[in-house]
């Protein structure tokens, strides 16, 4: 269980401890108890026993009436209706209806019953009807019969209409009774009733309408049955009683037929209906209790404290409320507070000491007295002012409920340590020798002043950890054994298990068995078990001490050090859980740190160090990567590294933490930088706390495990619950900060006071009648972007009710169409419009701010303003734009919808932008319905991340700040039904109450004449009176004509009711009347004060307000100047005049764009419209040039460029005819939100565009960035080029934060680059060639499809190499396939085939050609080997399974030499010959080509000649290979005979040798030549093509890359393992000296630089060759080189190159292997 969970379940328990002793939490219990009856068909009310004897019966009938009391206690309101509610129903239905009085509910007799049953079977009725005749049946007996039991509630009310009256009738005593603060006790009813009562019901009906309903259809619903079921239950009733006196049967029922049950208002209405309009028992309440209701709605109610706690809690919300800085950087700024910026986060304000007192003060009159905030805000301004403001206040009000929170959850855990204390007294046997066992750690007071001093609710959860860590395990145990103590009491004294019961009902579900314990336990409690908390004591420091330690920075408390080593004092505890001392070690470590880790010191110390140094580092995931761009919230923050958690600021972090949630970003939070050397971290820091300074070897064994345990306890506990507790508190002050955005949004929209107009009024107008502008006539309009849309204007009077409207169908077509018929049409709508406006005379006209075509609606009305004021002389109208943003969510919603249902939707929108303008406060308060539509306004981008509750509480407090400051008039919401909604905001009202007050008056028929009937005729308590009345005005000037009653003058102003005889006061001294002078008369001064006020001037108030201090008033200084300026002016408006919007507004309004959606440096799309000429010049048009084309013969303009002239003249007559535009400049755009966009011809490209014509063209979607922005004319300048969109230098991209990783950045995406080369490189052009074996598909795709192919067919496909490739592949055997690479020459296009194909150096026609010549040869070659009797399947080529085969063979015949044959899978186009001479076998590899077979430089053009050769010339040496360590028939190395010496070129500079080789005289080369020609024939084998080197089984087969063109000397005959060069086979002499100019050009041969370099890289070695027989080779004579040279470079260019076939290495690309990007994929 949570911390939180236990909590909450710790204050239920103390509720039914205490519950005995309030009578207000039993009503509640009992509310809670009867959930289950919400929703009652069948409800049944039982009468009430008024009789006050019932209390003196006799004991035993007591005690049964308790039992029976527990089980049938309910409490709900009556449900019969007052004369009130039956005139407001008449009203609405339009006709008379029967009315009833409160009378006893009495039984029917049979005969009614019986005639109620033939009533039902004959006459079919509407059930609404029978409701009716069950609502309002007994009219005739009204004068007769007195209402049954009167609630608790109207008592009360009555008595609060008497509160001034005298003689009066008291209140029944039973209903009202008071606790010691004055509280009323409500009496616990015996009654069972409906929940939901007919009352709520008539007036849910008043609200939703009663048009569907016909209550005839009803009268079959008498109350008939539901008499008869009371009477049932009443018989229940009494049964239950008699069980008191032993065993009783059941009491026989009357049984009779069952009627119909009478309908609730569940089965009328849907419960989610019923809470919308606040028609639940809970919302009656509310109604009626004397409370205000934001008190009641809280969700810790206000409850009245002593003096003492007022001191405690006003301190401790100075210091959390005002003093503790956020971790994060947050602007909670209120809208009052100074401008001047705060630095380091606003949450606090920095109150100085002296306002505790202030905040003691405000906590009084909010707990104790039940003053609203604003109340205090504005009638006891001496108590706050100047420190607190009414912000201060309602934050001291939210942090009042964190207060009561966290003391009770305090006081619930104190008992539970109290419990948990007298449990281990209990443990302590009576001999007082004897103390708690060892492994029981004593809960002692230390503990009990830890928990006195939690200051938060992180606080309190380390101490509750604390607990739970050593008497978590105890608690079952505890409870278990109060349990046994309780019942073992009960026994004693006798009693029942009833009573047992009714007394501990939080027990009843526990006296039957014990609390089960868990039979598993954790890691801790095994630990313990083990007795390892003896090894956990002798670390030297208890947690505690260490806590201690940490929290004051220096050691002080000394670690004691234990004498014995630790491997010993652990042999002492080895067990089966820790069967090794290195075991019991860890379990000792584990448990220290498991208790250093729940020290409630330690972790409070550890906090404050995490949030202090914790710092974020984020990381974009694949998909962050991807959808993380410019336009991201995230994108400047993509890459952090260590960013300090306290420099996020404002809603960073709640950005990042949606892109966490989304999985676009991965973050950590650490509170140490590792990777910097030399830091040092937090655990270095403290770990010093817990050693002991000594350096002896037992020590430094005692301190290596206390840091071990340091290190768990901060690693694997504390770290991961401070990040995960800082996430927390940073993702909520994050909301906290939007939250307070937003009320600032709203706060700066209502403050706007209503229009005001300029012109002068006539004396008769409207508008100056009543204090301030009430009679404001408005005209809206608003309209649509689309054309075919028609526009409305709607004409609203000055009580904002609609008077007329027009449609406008053409409004927004322009004035100079190209189209005759669209500006005749135009026209006549702007006929139409004057002659409205001239009739109906607006004071303004307000449009609305829909497109940024507002500006054009704007000019035409004011261009026919401006017509009727020269035609008509009509005073000057203002056209103001005002935001359409309310306008559209009011226009949309059911409330609007309701009120005009016959409206279109742009119409509804013109009366809401008027009423917006007559007053903001006014239509912004409508969107307060209970579809909380306000939450459609787009307060703040991210508003939607922030719980709904949080915002509409912060929008609240904003609406009752500024309707308390303005005043609600409440005569004006009854005859007036849209401003209504003000009533919510009310000081001490709210939803419930401000509805129900209306709703009175309107039922009653009657205005409120002054602010006495609220009382005695609203009914309204004394409480709510106190926090309401200054706040409710009443039109005084309007009142004096209309009523005969006294009209107090003072209604119509601020002043308070409570001080009305000081404001009488004031105006009589002010007057300097005679106070025995007849002429002395209050009233009268008053209004002589307010048709004059200066006089009030010469007062001395302060004067005043010291007598007032003297007689017991207190401090009212402030509010006597108050009631003073309130004199001068009556409710004068405090908000700020309207005023047109300033550009920014403006263009925030027509774009609804903001500073944080549309900058400098975003990247939008734009449409081109057209383009801007700049037009010639006077002076440039005389020297003008035109040129004529020499292709078409015409004359071309040299400004517009035009070239269809056929006379020069005709290009003159352009010019004087003003038709040239000029030279184009530049791109006309339009952006979507409407703003137009400019791009110079400069910014079009890179690259130099003399004319943008040719570039763009109109209609054309281009991607741009902004440039600069003009918010007066509404456009920007924009820039196409690729460079500026591409943006690498982040010239335009939003600047990083600070702390971005940009090396991270690049690293990925360099790894990003690398991966999408990778991916090009496999990518394929698609091409148009049409042949049967041609397919646009990938490498992958080829084999698949090859799969069920037949051996030999062939696939041509597209080449990854480009557009001039492709790649024929053809099947070799079921697995095996060889990839062909065709060069393309001569080609269309890129699409097309090439006219000449190339494979290698050998070209053909076409695909045909080189299928037939060049694969299906291949293909027979490979069938013939296929079927070949020892050709052998080894799994594609498996050399160990060939060589596996070899040698079984060989054991069969040792005396033969076994040789098969297998296709190689890895080397497609070559098989493998193996063979077994004697003891290893031996592989070599066979190439195919389409000529025949290559096998050891030979060609061969069958198998069987083939196998002929090889039979006979297995034993010879392999050409071109050079054994890298001994001869393969000799075991001992063994030089190459005939070579005394060897040439080691390994540190020879290669450049030097040429430019040496290149001055040798010709003789030279002759002698090498013939020196040459006498080697000797066992030297190094000679230089074959083929390229590689290559061995017989025997030697290790390692392939080496030859280049492929030769470098023809015997100085480089190799005696080392290296690169050999490839030559063409020459018959003699061996080695041929290279031709001098062949030196000279090294870098055109295939012997690159990288080979010499390899050459020169590789050490000697010693040169060795095979063994075996002497060949002579004649001696060449001398040969004429540069012949030889042109011989061999023809020979070479004939021949194909091939690898050796006894190399395994990769072949040549397009001969064998697949292709480098087609083994990627």
């Amino acid at each position: 269980m949570s911390a939180d969970g236990y909590f909450e379940e710790e204050a239920e328990v103390s509720d039914e401890e205490f519950r005995a002793s309030s009578d207000e939490e039993d009503d509640e219990a009992d509310d809670d108890k009867n959930l289950d009856d919400l929703i009652d068909d069948n409800p049944v009310e039982e009468e009430e026993d008024d009789d006050s004897s019932d209390s003196d019966s006799d004991d035993d009938n007591d005690d049964d009436e308790e039992v029976v009391s527990k089980k049938r206690r309910r409490r709900d309101f009556d449900d019969r209706l007052e004369d009130d509610d039956y005139d407001l129903i008449e009203e609405n239905l339009g006709v008379k209806v029967e009315r009833k009085k409160f009378r006893r509910l009495k039984q029917l007799s049979s005969d009614e019953e019986s005639e109620t049953e033939e009533k039902e079977e004959t006459t079919p009725v509407d059930e609404r009807e029978q409701i009716a005749n069950t609502l309002f049946d007994g009219a005739d007996e009204e004068e007769e019969v007195a209402p049954a039991i009167p609630s608790a509630a109207i008592e009360e009310d009555k008595m609060y209409a008497d509160l001034d009256s005298e003689g009066e009738e008291d209140s029944d005593g039973d209903d009202f009774i008071v606790d010691d603060d004055g509280q009323p006790i409500r009496k616990k009813k015996d009654r069972r009733r409906p929940r939901y009562t007919d009352q709520a019901l008539q007036e849910a009906q008043d609200i939703f309408g009663l048009d569907d309903f016909d209550f005839r259809e009803f009268e079959k619903y008498g109350e008939d049955q539901y008499e008869e079921e009371e009477e049932d239950m009443y018989e229940m009733y009494e049964e239950v009683e008699d069980e008191g006196e032993g065993e009783v049967k059941p009491k026989a029922k009357k049984i009779v037929k069952k009627k119909a049950a009478k309908k609730s208002i569940y089965d009328v209405f849907e419960p989610s209906e019923l809470e919308r309009g606040h028609f639940t028992d809970l919302d009656n309440e509310i109604r009626t209790a004397d409370i205000p209701e934001r008190f009641q709605l809280r969700s810790i109610p206000v409850r009245p404290t002593e003096d003492y706690e007022l001191d405690e809690e006003a301190e401790w919300i100075h210091k959390h409320a005002f003093l503790t800085s956020p971790v994060t950087q947050q602007d909670m700024s209120d809208p009052l507070s100074s401008e001047a910026s705060q630095v380091g986060g606003t949450m606090h304000n920095n109150k100085s000491p002296e306002t505790v007192g202030k905040i003691k003060e405000a906590l009084n009159f909010i707990r104790n007295q039940q003053f609203e905030v604003p109340f205090i805000s504005f009638y006891r301004k001496e108590y706050v002012e100047p420190e607190l403001n009414i912000y201060d206040l309602w934050k001291i009000y939210h942090w009042d409920e964190k207060w009561t929170q966290l003391r009770t959850r305090k006081q619930n855990l104190k008992r539970l340590f109290e419990k948990m204390q007298n449990y281990q007294f209990e443990l302590i046997p009576h001999d007082a020798d004897q103390t708690l066992p060892e492994n029981i750690r004593p809960l002692t007071e230390t503990d009990m002043e830890r928990l006195d001093a939690v200051q938060t609710h992180e606080e309190l959860r380390d101490v509750y950890m604390h607990f739970l860590l050593y008497y978590g395990r105890d608690i079952p145990k505890m409870q278990n054994a109060a349990r046994a103590k309780k019942k073992a009491e009960k026994h004693k004294e006798g009693e029942e298990a009833e009573g047992v019961e009714t007394e501990q009902p939080e027990d009843i579900s526990g006296t039957s068995r014990e609390i089960k314990q868990a039979a598993r336990k954790g890691m801790y409690g095994l630990c313990e078990q083990a007795g390892l908390d003896g090894i956990a004591k002798k670390f030297g420091l208890t947690p505690e001490q260490f806590g201690e330690n940490l929290r004051d920075n220096y050691q002080r408390h000394d670690t004691e050090q234990y004498p014995a080593e630790p491997l010993e004092l652990a042999q002492e505890h080895v067990c089966p859980q820790f069967p090794n001392p290195e075991a019991v070690l860890h379990g000792a470590r584990y448990m220290v740190a498991m208790q250093l880790a729940h020290d409630p010191l330690v972790r409070q110390g550890v906090r404050e160090t995490y949030r202090e140094r914790a710092k974020l580092s984020l990381k974009p995931t694949k998909k962050g990567l991807k959808e993380i761009d410019e336009n991201h919230t995230c994108f400047t923050v993509k890459y952090l590294k260590h960013k300090p958690v306290k420099d996020l600021e404002n809603d960073v972090y709640l950005k990042i933490n949606m892109a966490i949630e989304e999985g676009l970003l991965t973050s950590t939070i650490v509170i140490d930088m590792d990777d910097h050397p030399g830091y040092q971290t937090y655990f270095d820091e403290i770990k010093q706390l817990y050693y002991r300074d000594e350096f002896s070897s037992l020590v430094q064994e005692w301190n290596k495990l206390r840091s071990e345990s340091i290190e768990m306890a901060l690693t694997k506990i504390i770290y991961p619950q401070m990040e995960k507790e800082l996430r927390g508190k940073v993702l909520q002050e994050s909301k906290d900060g939007i939250v307070s955005n937003i009320s600032r949004k709203l706060f700066n929209w209502i403050k706007i006071a209503p229009y005001q107009a300029d012109q002068q009024m006539d004396e008769d107008d409207e508008f100056l009648d009543g204090p301030g502008p009430v009679g404001l006539k408005v005209l809206g309009v608003a309209y649509s972007d689309d054309k075919n849309t028609p526009a409305f204007g709607v004409m609203i009077d000055g009580d904002g009710e609609v008077q007329d409207f027009i449609r406008l169908s053409n409004l927004m077509l322009r004035r100079n169409s190209y189209r005759k018929r669209e500006r005749e049409q135009k026209e006549s709508d702007m006929e139409k419009l004057k002659n409205f406006i001239a009739k109906k005379k607006p004071h303004v006209v307000a449009v609305a701010s829909e497109s940024r075509d507002a500006i054009n609606v704007i000019e035409d009305i004011k261009g026919c303003i401006a017509e009727l004021e020269s035609e008509e002389q009509m005073a000057p109208i203002n056209v103001e734009l005002v935001d359409n943003n309310m306008a559209v969510v009011y226009a949309n919603s059911k409330m609007c919808e309701s009120e005009f249902r016959e409206y279109p939707t742009y119409l509804r929108q013109a009366v809401s932008v008027a009423r917006r303008l007559q007053d903001p406060l006014i239509e912004f308060s409508r969107l307060c319905n209970p579809d909380e539509d306000i939450l459609c306004l787009r307060l703040h981008p991210l508003q939607d991340q922030v719980p709904k509750e949080d915002i509409l509480y912060s929008i609240y407090l904003e609406f009752v700040y500024r309707t308390c400051e303005v005043g609600m008039d409440v005569n004006k919401a009854i005859n007036h039904s849209h401003t209504a909604q003000l009533s919510q905001f009310v000081c001490g009202l709210g939803p419930r109450k401000g509805t129900h007050l209306i709703r009175q008056l309107k039922s009653s028929n009657m205005r409120l004449e002054n602010r006495t009937q609220l009382v005695t005729a609203c009914n309204m308590g004394p409480k709510v009176f106190i926090n309401c009345a200054g706040f409710i005005k009443i039109d005084t000037n309007a009142m004096g004509d209309s009523t005969d009653s006294y009209i107090e003058v003072l209604d119509g102003s601020r002043v308070h009711p409570e001080t009305y005889e000081w404001a009488r006061k004031m105006a009589v001294d002010a007057l300097e009347y005679d106070e025995a002078a007849e002429e002395n008369n209050p009233a009268g001064a008053l209004d002589e004060i307010l048709e004059n006020p200066d006089k009030l001037k010469d007062l001395d108030l302060d004067a005043f307000a010291e007598e007032l201090e003297r007689q017991g008033y207190g401090n009212k200084g402030i509010t006597l100047y108050d009631i003073r300026a309130e004199l001068n002016s009556r409710y004068k408006d405090l908000r700020i005049p309207f005023h047109a919007p300033t550009n920014d507004e403006r263009f925030g309004m027509l774009t609804k764009e903001s500073p944080d959606t549309f900058y400098v440096g975003k990247m939008i799309m734009c449409r081109v419209t057209g383009f801007a000429h700049r037009r010639p010049r006077g002076e440039q048009l005389d020297n003008a040039d035109p040129v004529q084309i020499t292709e078409t013969r015409l004359w071309q303009c040299p400004f517009c460029l035009q070239d269809d002239f056929p006379d020069l003249s005709e290009v003159w007559s352009h010019f004087d005819g003003n038709k040239c535009p000029g030279q184009a400049v530049g791109v006309k755009t339009r952006l979507d939100n409407g703003v137009t966009g400019f791009i110079p011809t400069k910014m079009i490209s890179d690259k130099h565009v003399k004319n943008p014509e040719e570039r763009v063209k109109a209609g054309m979607s281009l991607h741009c960035r902004v440039t600069k922005i003009d918010i007066e004319k509404l456009q920007v300048d924009l820039t196409c080029k690729s460079s500026d969109l591409a943006d690498k230098n982040n010239e335009w991209l939003p600047n990083k934060d600070d702390y971005y990783d940009h090396e991270a950045e690049y690293k990925e995406k360099r790894a990003e680059e690398d991966l999408k080369n990778k991916k090009n490189r496999s990518m394929y052009v698609k091409r148009v060639i049409a042949h049967p074996s041609f397919h646009n598909i990938n490498y992958k795709e080829t084999e698949k499809k090859m799969e069920d192919m037949e051996q030999g067919e062939v696939i041509v496909r597209p080449s990854s190499k480009g557009q001039d490739r492709l790649t024929v592949t053809w099947k070799v055997d079921d697995g095996i396939y060889q990839h062909i690479d065709i060069r393309e020459e001569g080609k269309e296009n890129a699409f097309s085939l090439g006219q000449s194909l190339w494979i290698a150096n050998e070209e053909f026609e076409d695909l045909d050609e080189i299928i037939a010549r060049h694969v299906q040869p291949m293909a027979s070659f490979i069938r013939d080997v296929l079927s070949h009797k020892y050709c052998k399947n080894t799994q594609g080529g498996k050399r160990e399974i060939l060589e596996k085969i070899l040698m079984e063979e060989k054991k069969k015949a040792p005396s033969k030499i076994p040789y098969f044959m297998t296709l190689c899978k890895d080397y497609p186009g070559k098989f493998i010959l193996g063979y077994q001479p004697r003891i290893k076998p031996r592989c070599e590899y066979v190439t195919i080509t389409p000529d025949g077979f290559r096998y050891r430089q030979r060609m061969h053009s069958s198998l069987n000649s083939l196998l002929r050769w090889f039979k006979e010339h297995f034993r010879d040496p392999i050409p071109g290979a050079t054994p890298r360590n001994h001869t393969p028939m000799s075991s001992h190395t063994e030089n190459t005979p005939g070579s005394g010496r060897s040439f080691n070129l390994a540190n020879v500079d290669t450049s030097l040798l040429q430019k040496a080789i290149s001055t040798f005289p010709s003789q030279v080369f002759s002698a090498i030549a013939n020196m040459t020609g006498q080697q000797n024939p066992n030297a190094t084998p000679q230089l074959l093509p083929g390229g590689q080197f290559g061995s017989v089984s025997g030697y290790r087969n390692q392939p080496f890359a030859t280049p492929q063109n030769p470098i023809q000397t015997p100085l480089l005959t190799p005696s080392y393992p290296i690169q050999t060069p490839q030559t063409n086979p020459i018959q003699t002499p061996q080695y041929q000296p290279t031709p001098r100019q062949n030196w000279s050009a090294a870098p055109s041969t295939s012997t690159t630089v990288q080979n010499i370099q390899s050459v020169q890289a590789v050490p000697p070695q010693p040169r060795t060759t095979p063994r075996s027989t002497p060949q002579r080779v004649a001696p060449a004579p001398a040969m004429d080189w540069a012949k030889a040279a042109a011989q061999w470079a023809k020979k070479r260019a004939e021949e194909k190159t091939e690898p050796s076939p006894m190399v395994e290495s990769t072949p040549l690309a397009g001969d064998a292997t697949p292709l480098i990007d087609e083994q990627d994929k």
